[in-house]
């Protein structure tokens, strides 16, 4: 194409160069017109992609936000059960306390009532030990007594 274009513009007629020039103006300016035009879709295209681009950040923003809220709430529940439990702990805890110095004092109480029993049974044998003890002797007298008797009677 190029060598066709090279012998018209070499060619001594004055229409034939002046054909090759419009010829050439015409087509310069196709690829003018072609290139303006693909520049403006390229533009368009270029906008189409950004529009995208920052709809895909946005909703990707969006969901990194939703997910930090929900991280939040999860943590804050966290947080609202764990203090719950201690103060669940707090008063199981006191509720333990409360138990068992009630049953302290109890076996404190039986302690006292057991050991009082058990003074009282200690008196009460050593007076019964006292009672044998002169039962025995009040026997032995009247076995003296009854010897002497045998012993003075014929």
């Amino acid at each position: 194409m190029s060598s066709v274009l090279t012998s018209l513009a070499h060619s001594t007629d004055r229409w034939v160069q002046l054909g090759t020039l419009a010829l050439i103006a015409f087509s310069g300016g196709g690829n003018w017109l072609a290139t303006w035009n693909s520049a403006d879709r390229n533009k368009e295209q270029i906008e189409i992609n950004r529009r995208v681009a920052a709809e895909g950040e946005a909703r990707i923003r969006a969901e990194v936000v939703r997910q930090v809220q929900d991280i939040h709430t999860w943590m804050r529940e966290a947080s609202d059960e764990f203090h719950k439990g201690n103060e669940d702990s707090a008063v199981t805890r006191k509720t333990l306390t409360e138990l068992v110095q009630d049953l302290d004092r109890e076996l404190g109480e039986t302690e006292k009532r057991l050991t009082g029993s058990l003074d009282n049974q200690t008196h009460m044998l050593a007076n019964q030990g006292q009672i044998l003890e002169n039962q025995t002797n009040g026997l032995k007298s009247q076995q003296k007594l009854l010897q002497e008797i045998r012993q003075t009677t014929p």
